[in-house]
């Protein structure tokens, strides 16, 4: 009766797509350049299985040593390489000569194991261990890093690596307590050597595209954060800030209570810039950003509007409430100085304060702030200035 799956055929198939994925990766270098560490190794790695595999299928036409020695050999090193691969793409990696010391460790040890007929459980087990431990080990790697609860790609990477592992931990232990083996070769055909061969020809492809959606989802993760993110304070960018104000400004008030909007600005900024220089200018602003965050937590947005100016939306507090924040936010500011070597730089801010009602008086109300806090700086700075104490046009 023929069989079903021709497993040489099997096996010259996952060469193909295990090459497939070394183009792949070696394609991705121009695309992902901060990644090309672990595309290097995984290129590489994916490289020494395709010859492996190859090697292994023209078994019959190739001398001992490069049928067995070198088939398992160069499929070993693939696994050690995917290993260092993952490791590098979660940003660690080995040293340069412990990774050489392995790899020299395992060529040694498929010379040692030969192609002797009778060893065939040997060989068969050490290579379907080797590929469950750096299986295991890379799923490890993974599983730490600080992407596995945020990217689904991340946890199918690690669903690959465990499954893969898994199916050559059964291959090792079928092998240790089956005498079958010994009378058969890589070739026959059953259940468990069939899916062991169907997983190593798809595992590589799978790992390319799970690999480059990982990439993928860095870049656009990061796109986001500059566009949304202030790179020096790490607030809201003013443009966010302002499409997150609308947004709540969209909602209904609970209990018809009005949010207020505020415009900080820090005093005497430009002095800072001109006694200390830029770089204590950039450390100010940081550290303003950080005390007005605090203060403000989670009942409110804040964002950098430009320059040493900051916004801030205050929500779900009333009048008095929302006095008592804007205080507070003045008063952690001026009571947290900056320490530059062995000074101390005090820093104050000028806050102007202004209810708001919906996203049709965003643009008045931003006016109306603007003039709260020039009130303020020709009173002296350091305080706040709510609206109704300047004499404004009212919000409509």
């Amino acid at each position: 009766m023929t069989e079903p799956f021709d497993l040489r055929t099997v096996y010259l198939v996952g060469a193909c797509t295990t090459l497939l994925a070394a183009a792949t990766f070696v394609a991705l270098h121009r695309m992902y350049a901060r990644a090309l560490p672990a595309l290097h190794a995984y290129a590489l790695a994916t490289l020494c299985v395709a010859m492996g595999v190859g090697l292994t299928v023209l078994r019959s036409m190739m001398p001992v040593w490069a049928g067995f020695v070198a088939s398992n050999a160069l499929v070993s090193i693939g696994s050690i390489l995917v290993f260092e691969g993952t490791r590098r793409l979660f940003g660690k990696s080995t040293p340069q000569a412990w990774l050489a010391v392995l790899i020299a460790a395992t060529t040694l040890l498929w010379i040692w194991l030969g192609s002797d007929p009778a060893g065939v459980r040997q060989r068969v087990i050490t290579m379907a261990l080797l590929h469950a431990v750096f299986s295991a080990g890379a799923a490890v790697v993974v599983m730490r890093a600080g992407e596995f609860g945020q990217l689904r790609y991340v946890r199918a990477l690690f669903a690959v690596f465990v499954a893969f592992g898994s199916l050559n931990l059964a291959r090792a232990l079928h092998t240790s307590f089956d005498t079958q083996v010994l009378r058969e070769s890589v070739f026959t055909n059953n259940p468990l050597q069939l899916a062991l061969v169907v997983c190593l020809a798809l595992t590589p492809i799978t790992l390319a595209l799970l690999v480059q959606m990982v990439l993928h989802a860095r870049i656009s993760s990061e796109l986001h954060r500059r566009a949304t993110t202030d790179d020096l304070t790490g607030l809201l960018s003013r443009g966010h800030f302002f499409d997150l104000v609308r947004e709540e400004l969209q909602r209904p008030s609970n209990s018809g209570r009005l949010r207020y909007l505020l415009m900080i600005d820090l005093d005497h900024f430009k002095s800072i810039n001109d006694l200390h220089g830029h770089s204590v200018g950039d450390q100010a602003l940081q550290h303003a950003a950080r005390v007005l965050q605090n203060t403000l937590g989670s009942q409110g947005l804040l964002g950098r509007y430009g320059g040493e100016e900051f916004c801030a939306l205050i929500v779900g507090a009333g009048p008095v409430g929302a006095e008592y924040i804007v205080e507070r936010m003045r008063q952690a500011l001026e009571a947290a100085p900056l320490s530059i070597g062995d000074k101390q730089l005090r820093l104050t801010a000028s806050i102007g304060t202004v209810p708001i009602a919906g996203p049709d008086s965003l643009e008045r109300a931003l006016v109306q702030a603007d003039q709260c806090v020039y009130r303020a700086k020709t009173e002296g700075r350091n305080r706040v200035v709510r609206f109704g104490a300047v004499e404004i046009a009212p919000v409509v």
